[in-house]
């Protein structure tokens, strides 16, 4: 089964290979697979944040902006190997999204909580 995240202005994505201060819009519909997430959080940011659009441009994530992060299992992950030093091993990195919903996208936030909230036993 699959989370829909459809295209609209005021949602952004963010995941484990872009820069932290950068946020993408959502301009095109994508999913993700529901079977690969392991962990799901959500939270309000209290403060205003400086953020980064792709194309280098400053961007202000405002008060009461919803943010659901989805930490993907570790069937979803990168290793990287530290190669010739003395401790060498493999460090399993799992993928993460978070999706950015402004003030105004209240009922797309809302539209996927309750998605995730069905699949959770309680």
């Amino acid at each position: 089964m699959f989370i829909e995240v459809k295209k609209s202005p005021q949602v952004y994505v963010q995941h484990k290979d872009m820069d932290i201060q950068y946020l993408a819009p959502v301009t095109s519909n994508f999913r993700i697979n529901l079977g690969l997430i392991a962990e799901v959080s959500t939270y309000t940011i209290k403060e205003n944040k400086a953020k980064k659009t792709l194309d280098g441009l400053d961007f202000e994530v405002p008060i009461n902006t919803k943010v659901i992060h989805l930490e993907m299992s570790y069937t979803h992950s990168t290793h990287k190997a530290a190669k010739g030093t003395p401790n060498e091993h493999t460090v399993n990195e799992r993928y993460f999204y978070k999706l950015v919903f402004l003030p105004e996208a209240q009922d797309e936030f809302l539209r996927i909580r309750n998605i995730l909230d069905r699949q959770t036993l309680a």
